[in-house]
């Protein structure tokens, strides 16, 4: 299956202040023992990591960026590819959209300032 593309008139840089990684892995499967201890598992086999981001966009990028999630993304439900920044450099990964209101929107003087969590796989 080929996932949808991030939208090239979209712009994909998080505002730096507002990136932040908030679930470095995904957790863990937590076993209590009798003895006390824990036994911890890997849960699943896509491993990925939440980061939470801001995007500054125009009001076109950000009727651009509607149309592709409420249409592409069948409402922000597909997983699609995207430059992510890892700490250091932009990178593409496959991300999903996290938590129930997918993305939030604030002005921010002329522009738009979208907030999303995604789900970046590793």
């Amino acid at each position: 299956m080929v996932l949808p593309v991030w939208p090239a008139t979209v712009p994909d840089a998080p505002q730096r202040p507002s990136y932040r990684v908030s679930q470095p892995f995904n957790q863990n499967d937590i076993t209590d023992m009798e003895a006390g201890n824990s036994r911890d598992r890997p849960r699943g086999t896509v491993q990925y990591r939440i980061v939470e981001q801001s995007i500054r966009m125009t009001q076109t990028e950000y009727a651009a960026f509607e149309a592709y999630v409420r249409d592409d993304l069948v409402k922000g439900s597909l997983r699609f590819t995207m430059n992510v920044w890892n700490g250091y450099a932009m990178a593409s990964h496959t991300v999903k959209l996290a938590g129930p209101d997918k993305f939030t929107v604030s002005p921010k003087g002329r522009a738009l300032l979208v907030s999303m969590r995604l789900e970046v796989e590793l």
